[in-house]
């Protein structure tokens, strides 16, 4: 049975990648030094997770060398755009010096590992897309330091390759969400809103909201670490490729879903301190290359997405009543 190794495990999506290793028949183990998301919807029962900050190499190459991963998920990182701005040290730390620690540790492991980066949509930068969306090859711009700091990180990807010869591929996910995700992002904490109003009966909810005619990419968190684990199985080392829906939805659009839904009446209000200076009316990505050379593809509806976000939602008001 291979053994993968995924950073970040008690994160947003890490939980969700476990479970579907998981079910392919591969062992996981972990690398967190936070608890699990409180309330995340998948428990980290039978993995094995070791409590290393990956800015310790020695600690994590302590790990490495003791579990002899086949595959590695590097997906512990700083990915609040917000907090890259207010505490830039600590983004740079963790994003650019955490992932130097990683493969560092793979080089010297001493047994082949294929490892999967995670990257960032974010680096295509503060531009509007087409409506064919960003591909890999179109310029990058990062405008934050938390971009910037995954652009450093394939820079390392991409030294690591060349000059050592590790099998690393590269992931630039867009905007993805699903239950468990924090509400520090706008679509679970328009759901959450909806659902805490629904919870006391209200048939008409209020929410304050940014702009919402600005279209983004948005896919479902269980399509994009299938897509992970597609790279780690297949993907080209070195390669780069988008992780995303590959259409466009405006934010109005999300709100109207997750009414419909919830089955009540949502009226938005602008809150002047959720509106961008400049704001990017579209960010789109292409799918196209990912679709191409391995075949994976979108399956989760939008809609479907909204419904289980809601319903996580719903049942967290539930139970703080």
């Amino acid at each position: 049975m291979p053994r993968a190794l995924i950073t970040g495990i008690s994160g947003f999506a890490g939980p969700w990648l476990a479970e579907y290793l998981a079910a392919q028949n591969v062992e996981c183990v972990g690398v967190s030094r936070e608890p699990t998301i409180a309330a995340h919807p998948v428990p980290l029962r039978g993995v094995r997770n070791h409590d290393v900050d990956i800015r310790d190499r020695a600690a994590l190459r302590d790990v490495l060398h003791n579990e002899h991963p086949d595959w590695i998920f590097h997906l512990a990182a700083i990915t609040h755009v917000p907090t890259s701005q207010t505490k830039p040290d600590l983004v740079f730390d963790v994003n650019v010096a955490g992932t130097f620690n990683l493969l560092e540790s793979v080089r010297q492991m001493g047994r082949p590992a294929r490892v999967v980066f995670i990257s960032s949509g974010n680096l295509y930068g503060n531009v509007d897309s087409s409506e064919e969306g960003f591909t890999e090859e179109s310029p990058l711009q990062p405008a934050s330091p938390y971009a910037t700091s995954k652009l450093m990180g394939e820079d390392l990807v991409r030294s690591y390759v060349e000059d050592f010869g590790l099998e690393i591929v590269v992931a630039r996910p867009f905007n993805h969400t699903g239950p468990g995700q924090p509400p520090s992002f706008a679509c679970p904490e328009f759901a959450r809103a909806i659902a805490e109003g629904v919870a006391r009966g209200l048939k008409h909810v209020t929410i304050k909201t940014g702009r919402l005619d600005p279209r983004r990419d948005i896919s479902d968190v269980r399509d994009v670490v299938r897509a992970y684990a597609t790279l780690a199985a297949r993907g080209k080392p070195g390669g780069v490729y988008n992780v995303c829906s590959g259409s466009m939805v405006s934010m109005r659009e999300v709100v109207d879903l997750l009414a419909e839904a919830a089955g009540v009446a949502v009226t938005t209000e602008l809150d002047p301190a959720r509106v961008r200076e400049r704001e990017i009316m579209r960010s789109g990505g292409s799918c196209a290359k990912i679709r191409r050379e391995l075949g994976w593809e979108p399956q989760i509806p939008l809609q479907q997405t909204l419904r289980s976000l809601l319903d996580y939602w719903a049942h967290q008001a539930r139970a703080a009543q």
